[in-house]
C-alpha cells in the first residue's frame, strides 16, 4: 500500500490491491489508486456500494486499474541509463552481451519457484543444464506488450560492474522525472556513485522517507540533495517506540527500514544524512509535523528549501537544540505564512542563519524583530505590506540586503519613496531590491525621511512647519518613526522654531532645506539653444558628470568642451561647477537655480 505508480502519464498512490468484488472478478488483480490530479478520478473508493478504499476528504479522485497495465517505475541505476543513454550504450552492450530470451516454457515449469529464495539455486541449476550462462537476478522478469513473461540474461556481469565503477568520478547527477521508485539493493548505489556530491531526484515515484534514508546512508560524499515534488507518506514508525520520543531523547533504536529486504537495517535514522548540507524539499505536501520528524536525519543541513508546502502548523514544529545549528539559508517561499512571529519564535535563535526568504506569503505587518542576530539577507517580495511602518520593525537587524518588491505599498507610495524609506530605516543595508545603494544615496534618503516624517506629522495635526509642538512630535515619532530620533541627533531639526519671531523658523542646516527634486534653468551661451532658458527637473543628488552628459546632448557640444557654472539665486554669485564627485546638492541647488553653459577656452 501507498506505493506510487504511473498510468498514462499521470501519477497516483496505491490504496487497494485485490480482486473486483463488485463484479465477482476474483481471478484478476486490480489496484485502487488515488490520483495526484484529483479530476482524473471517477469515485471516492466506493463502487456500487462496495468500499475498496477511502480517498482524501472523500473526493472523487479514485480509480480502479488492472495491475498489469500500470508502471511501477525504475530502479535508480536503471533510470540513469534510460535518461542519459535512452538505451545501454553500444560499448556497454558489447561488454555485457545482453540478450533477451522468452522463457514462457521455463517460467511455466517453475512458476512456484520464481519468488522463493530457497529454490533460487534449483533455478540456476536448471538454467545451467540448458548451457545458458547468466548472472541470475530475481527482479529480471518483465512483461512484453503481449503480456508474455521474459527474462533478461546478463552475460559477463563482472565486466558490467567494472564499467559502472567508472562512475566513481561523477560528482553531479540529475534524474528528474525519470519514474525512479526504488533504490535497489543496499550498498549497490553507494558502490557506483562513490564521489557523488549533488543529486537531483525531483518528481519521481518514491513513496517513503525510509527510501531516502537508505539512499543517503550509502552516499557519504553527498552534499546537496533535491527530492522536490515527490509525494512521500508521513514518516513511519513500524511499530517501534513513537518517533516523537525518539527525536528528543536521541535514542539509537529507531532504525532505517529497507523495503528491498523487508527489514530494518542496523543504521539509525538519527544522523543518517549528517553529511548533507543542502536539502531541497519543494512542493511535497509537507507540514511542520512532517518536517519535525525529518530534521533528525539531517542535523547538519546548511540550506533548507521548503517552498510550496503548507506550513501553517507551527505548534507542531519541534527540533532538538543540537539540530539546525549550522543552518544558513531558510527558504519558506509560498508556504501560507501569515504571522512572522511564528518564524521568529521557531528560528530566531539559530546562531548561523544568514538568509531568510519569505516571498509569496500572506504577511501584512511585522512584529518588532529582535532575534536573528546573524541575519544578513531578508526577502519579503510578493506579500501584502500596504504601509511602510513594518520597515522600522527590522531596523535593528544587521541586514546587508533587503528585497520588498511587488507589495501594495509600492503602488501606493511609489518605488522611490519605498526605497528611500528602507535605506533610512535600516542603517546597515547595502542593497535594496537587488540594486546597490550609491555613495550619496544614504545621506539623501535619511534627510528625505527625516523631513517627510515631520511633514506627515504637520498634516496629521493640521499645524504649520514654522509653529508646532516639538515635544508632541517627538512622542509621535517614537511610536511611528523611531529612527527619526536618531536622525535628528545626526542632522539636527530641519524645522526649528525661532523663539524670537512667532510664526517664523530658522534654517539651521542649509542642506536639510535642499529639495529632493528641483527644477533648474539651463542657459546655453554657445550652443544651439543660444541664451534661451531651458527648464529641467533633476534630483539634488544627481552627480556633476551626469549633468554634463545631459547638457552635452541638449546643446550638441562634446562633453569635454563643456564648462558649467551655477547661480543658485538671482542675487547670488556665479560659481564654477568643478569636482569629479560633486552633486547638485553640493552646490546648494534650489528651484529656479541657473546653470550657465560655456565652452572651455583653448
Amino acid at each position: 500500500m501507498n506505493k506510487r505508480i504511473v498510468y498514462q502519464g499521470e501519477k497516483a498512490t496505491i490504496k487497494y490491491e485485490g480482486p473486483l468484488m463488485h463484479e465477482n472478478k476474483g481471478d484478476e488483480i486490480w489496484l485502487g489508486v488515488e490520483w495526484d490530479q484529483s479530476d482524473r478520478g471517477r469515485h471516492n473508493g466506493t463502487v456500487q456500494g462496495y468500499t475498496y478504499f477511502k480517498t482524501t476528504d472523500g473526493a472523487n479522485s479514485g480509480s480502479l486499474l488492472k495491475k498489469e497495465k500500470v508502471n511501477f517505475g525504475n530502479r535508480l541505476w536503471e533510470a540513469l541509463f534510460l535518461k542519459y543513454f535512452k538505451e545501454i550504450p553500444p560499448i556497454l552492450l558489447q561488454e555485457m552481451q545482453v540478450q533477451e530470451q522468452i522463457k514462457d516454457e521455463f517460467l511455466q515449469e517453475h512458476q512456484d519457484q520464481g519468488n522463493n529464495q530457497d529454490d533460487k539455486s534449483q533455478i540456476i541449476t536448471l538454467i545451467n543444464q540448458k548451457q545458458v550462462k547468466i548472472e541470475f537476478d530475481d527482479t529480471a522478469f518483465f512483461e512484453t506488450m503481449k503480456k508474455k513473461k521474459k527474462m533478461v540474461e546478463f552475460y559477463g556481469f563482472d565486466e558490467i560492474y567494472k564499467k559502472l565503477n567508472n562512475l566513481e568520478t561523477l560528482q553531479e547527477l540529475s534524474l528528474e522525472s525519470q519514474n525512479v521508485s526504488t533504490i535497489g539493493p543496499f550498498g549497490f548505489v553507494g558502490s557506483i556513485f562513490k564521489n557523488i556530491k549533488i543529486l537531483g531526484l525531483e518528481n519521481n515515484l518514491f513513496h517513503s522517507w525510509h527510501q531516502i534514508f537508505v539512499l543517503v546512508s550509502q552516499l557519504p560524499t553527498l552534499k546537496e540533495l533535491s527530492i522536490s515534488s515527490n509525494k512521500l507518506q508521513t514518516l513511519e514508525t513500524f511499530g517501534q517506540q513513537q518517533i516523537q520520543n525518539q527525536i528528543f531523547t536521541q535514542t539509537p533504536d529507531y532504525l532505517i527500514y529497507d523495503y528491498e529486504q523487508g527489514k530494518h537495517l542496523e543504521i539509525p535514522v538519527d544522523g543518517c544524512g549528517k553529511q548533507v548540507e543542502i536539502l531541497v524539499l519543494i512542493d511535497m505536501q509537507l507540514n511542520w509535523k512532517d518536517i519535525s520528524f525529518i530534521i533528525p536525519a539531517f542535523p547538519m543541513v546548511q540550506e533548507l528549501l521548503l517552498c510550496k508546502n503548507t506550513l501553517v502548523d507551527y505548534e507542531n514544529l519541534q527540533f532538538r537544540n543540537t539540530d539546525l545549528q549550522d543552518l544558513k539559508v531558510l527558504n519558506l517561499e509560498q508556504t501560507g505564512l501569515q504571522d512572522f512571529d511564528n518564524v521568529q519564535k521557531s528560528f530566531g535563535n539559530l546562531p548561523n542563519l544568514e538568509r531568510l526568504i519569505l516571498n509569496k506569503n500572506n504577511l501584512k505587518d511585522l512584529p518588532m524583530v529582535t532575534e536573528f542576530k546573524a541575519l544578513k539577507h531578508l526577502a519579503l517580495d510578493h506579500n501584502h505590506f500596504a504601509m511602510a511602518q513594518f520597515l522600522n520593525k527590522i531596523g535593528k537587524l544587521q541586514l546587508t540586503s533587503l528585497s520588498i518588491k511587488h507589495n501594495p505599498l509600492v503602488d501606493k507610495f511609489g518605488k522611490l519613496y519605498v526605497r528611500q524609506r528602507a535605506i533610512a530605516e535600516v542603517a546597515s543595508v547595502q542593497i535594496i531590491n537587488g540594486s546597490e545603494i550609491t555613495k550619496f544615496e544614504r545621506k539623501d534618503s535619511e534627510i528625505f525621511y527625516l523631513k517627510s516624517s515631520f511633514e506627515e506629522y504637520f498634516l496629521l495635526k493640521n499645524v504649520k512647519h514654522y509653529y508646532y509642538d516639538y515635544d508632541d512630535f517627538i512622542n509621535y515619532a517614537k511610536i511611528n518613526h523611531p529612527k527619526v530620533i536618531e536622525l535628528i541627533k545626526k542632522f539636527g531639526n530641519p524645522y526649528e522654531i525661532d523663539p524670537t519671531v512667532k510664526g517664523g523658523y530658522t534654517q539651521t542646516k542649509q542642506q536639510l532645506q535642499q529639495p529632493q527634486y528641483c527644477t533648474i534653468k539651463i542657459i546655453d551661451h554657445v550652443g544651439k539653444l543660444m541664451d534661451k532658458p531651458t527648464p529641467k527637473k533633476l534630483m539634488g543628488s544627481t552627480g556633476l558628470q551626469p549633468v554634463k552628459l545631459m547638457i552635452s546632448k541638449l546643446v550638441n557640444i562634446p562633453i569635454k568642451q563643456i564648462a558649467l557654472s551655477i547661480q543658485v539665486t538671482d542675487d547670488a554669485e556665479i560659481v564654477n561647477m568643478d569636482g569629479k564627485d560633486m552633486t547638485l546638492n553640493d552646490f546648494g541647488v534650489q528651484d529656479n537655480s541657473l546653470i550657465h553653459v560655456n565652452v572651455i577656452p583653448e
